[in-house]
């Protein structure tokens, strides 16, 4: 009780109340129930003269003696004589409501609940608990108590807690994140601690949000990036050499059960790496949410000259095809290192400049070597024709990868162009990959390939003549895609060698006529689409000068039959239109892609033709009746297309709509 009226005891001294709190029967008396007496009471008014009740202090039940104030001797000691007798357990907490208002634009009003100690009965103060940021530090550097913990305990504690949304959020909402990563600057000079510093950023990364990071952030990734072959654990020179391999197994373990519990689609849990893991983090970050200031910082901090050399080096180890993990390894590695250079291309000049002139155009060397390589491999391990399906994704993969960045270096690129262009058999490899590769891939992996080996064909031949020839001049040689030819039962060995021209001209000819029957389906699916059954469970009648629905109450055992039937013809009636929209659906997505490769086709075709009599007559023998009007209203419909998905102005727009009017006035 905070205090007596008239009469009652007055509150004990302060020293007294703290000797009584370690008397043995006080938690006893408190928490017992308490005694009744039919003769006893005593009366505790609340003392209303009190003037802040906040300020009052807790009054506790004790058995020392207290002068009264207003009272006699006799009173107190009866009142202390009777303390136990309809004695009112003592109030609750007294809790105060505290919000704290945002202190920047982007946070949240908090609202908390308070107890000062004071209004407080039992409670535990716990002293010198370490900030977030100091168990890290704690966890990752030597201990200042006994022998030196495994570097990193403490980061994998905090990724652990990371994985949790709210608490990704709380580190956002404060601006911890930055700061958790420049506590862990020296990371990389302990190999396992910068493979949990890893671990922590790619945990982060797995958010759709931004990870708030900066330059010294940036930093130490690239830093971490390059720690893939640099230093094993547990070598000589490795200041984590004095853990034992039970140590280092044992925080592995936990990171692979870590990352086994976020989205991990790409990850190895089995071969883990600090560079892996960083790099992963790094795609994550350029593949959706990397702003051009990230994409600046990576090249001035070096990131690209590491991520190109890498490329480099999976190349190289491509020639032990005897091991297939190894194989598997080293494509999949120029993978994901290209993908990273695919989004730091993307309409960013400067990267592509950079690339293009770096070490005198690496990158496009390794590319085309590497494309080369794929393509003589995609055949033998093709997942359409065997078993072995880890070789056969990591080449589609891995080519997918390479036409991305090779068509983000050459477009509107005429040095980038050139560059690639001389590259040996490159633009060979390109016309494959339209004209030959896709057989061998599945079904839902030909689009794809098709759709960028035409763009890159396109951005080769736009703005150089040089490549215009070679491509004129090539024939096909060996079978090409029967999906290809207009006739699938033709054989190219029967009529010999198929020019470059012929066959795309024919790839054309075919997808305009396929996208044209698709849409003519979709229609007639649309058109019949079945009308649902009418409702005969009741009828309109007019009661009031009102229309209401009336249902059937009273059916006889034959009505009920019948609406059996209508139930179960019902039903089948919503499969049969269900089927007929998934239909209509997949005959819409078919003629979506037969549109689009008829379109980038003809603008192939366009390229070569533009500024080149010589090639306009070459394409227009093999065109029906020679005439290019087919090929203009199918990129009139792919123009409009555009304009509907696409900012209006835009670079292909204008060179589709300047090929249009060069094929109407040639």
């Amino acid at each position: 009780m905070k205090g007596g009226g008239p009469g009652a005891s007055a509150p004990p001294p302060a020293s007294n109340r703290e000797d009584s709190r370690e008397e043995p029967g006080l938690l006893q008396r408190i928490f017992s129930a308490h005694k009744k007496s039919p003769t006893k009471a005593v009366y505790n008014a609340r003392h209303w003269a009190v003037e802040s009740e906040e300020e009052a202090p807790q009054t506790y039940v004790s058995s020392a003696p207290a002068p009264a104030s207003g009272g006699s001797s006799k009173d107190s000691s009866a009142a202390h004589k009777d303390d136990g007798l309809f004695k009112a357990p003592p109030p609750p907490p007294k809790v105060t409501k505290c919000v704290t208002l945002p202190t920047d634009l982007y946070q949240d009003t908090v609202t908390a609940l308070k107890c000062r100690k004071e209004h407080k009965e039992l409670y535990t103060v716990v002293q010198h608990v370490k900030h977030f940021n100091d168990v890290v530090e704690f966890g990752g550097k030597p201990g200042v108590h006994g022998r030196l913990r495994v570097p990193g305990d403490g980061v994998i504690s905090l990724a652990t807690r990371c994985a949790m949304p709210s608490f990704r959020m709380h580190l956002r909402a404060r601006g911890k994140v930055a700061q958790v990563f420049k506590t862990l600057n020296d990371a990389p000079q302990h190999s396992n601690l910068a493979l949990c510093t890893a671990t922590l950023m790619y945990i982060l990364s797995r958010d759709r949000l931004n990870m708030d990071l900066d330059r010294s952030c940036l930093e130490l990734m690239i830093r971490l990036l390059e720690m893939d072959h640099d230093q094993v654990p547990g070598a000589v020179s490795d200041p984590d050499a004095q853990f034992s391999a039970r140590e280092i197994a044992k925080i592995k373990e936990k990171i692979r059960k870590l990352c086994d519990t976020v989205h991990n689609k790409h990850l190895d849990l089995q071969n883990i790496t600090t560079g892996h893991l960083a790099m992963e983090t790094l795609l994550s970050l350029t593949s959706k949410r990397a702003g051009d200031w990230f994409k600046e910082e990576l090249r001035l901090l070096g990131g690209l000259d590491h991520i190109v050399d890498k490329v480099g080096d999976c190349v190289e180890n491509l020639n032990q095809e005897d091991e297939k993990e190894k194989m598997v390894s080293s494509l999949w590695g120029a993978e994901r290192c290209l993908r990273v250079l695919e989004s730091l291309t993307d309409h960013n000049p400067e990267n592509q400049s950079y690339l293009i002139a770096y070490k005198d155009s690496s990158l496009i060397i390794s590319s085309a070597k590497l494309l080369r390589r794929c393509e003589a491999m995609v055949q033998r391990y093709s997942r359409e024709l065997n078993s072995d399906g880890a070789v056969g994704k990591a080449v589609e993969d891995c080519m997918r990868a390479i036409i991305g960045v090779l068509v983000n270096l050459t477009q509107d690129n005429e040095w980038g162009s050139t560059k690639t262009g001389e590259q040996e058999d490159l633009i060979l490899t390109a016309l494959n990959c339209v004209l030959k590769v896709p057989q061998y891939l599945p079904q839902e992996q030909r689009f794809d390939i098709r759709v960028l080996g035409l763009g890159l064909l396109i951005n080769l031949v736009e703005y150089s003549a040089r490549n215009k020839y070679f491509l004129m001049e090539m024939e096909m040689e060996g079978p090409c895609d029967a999906t290809v030819l207009i006739n699938p039962l033709q054989e190219l060995a029967s009529t010999g060698p198929l020019s470059a021209i012929a066959a795309l001209v024919q790839l054309f000819l075919q997808r305009e006529r396929a996208a044209i029957k698709a849409e003519a389906q979709t229609d007639d699916l649309i058109k019949e689409a079945p009308k649902p059954p009418l409702d005969k469970s009741g009828e309109w009648q007019e009661t009031g000068g009102e229309i209401q629905w009336v249902s059937n109450d009273n059916v006889n055992e034959n009505s009920k039959e019948k609406q059996e039937e209508e139930k179960k013809k019902k039903e089948k009636d919503e499969e049969d239109h269900e089927l007929d929209l998934n239909k209509a659906l997949q005959h819409a997505g078919k003629h979506m892609e037969d549109s689009i490769v008829a379109s980038y086709t003809a603008l192939l075709l366009g390229c070569l033709c533009q500024g080149s009599p010589l090639n306009v007559t070459t394409v227009r023998d093999n065109l029906p009746k020679g005439d290019f009007s087919i090929m203009t209203d199918m990129l009139k419909k792919f123009l409009n297309f555009m304009n509907l998905t696409c900012d209006v102005g835009t670079t292909g727009q204008k060179s589709i709509s300047r090929i249009i009017d060069y094929l109407e006035h040639c």
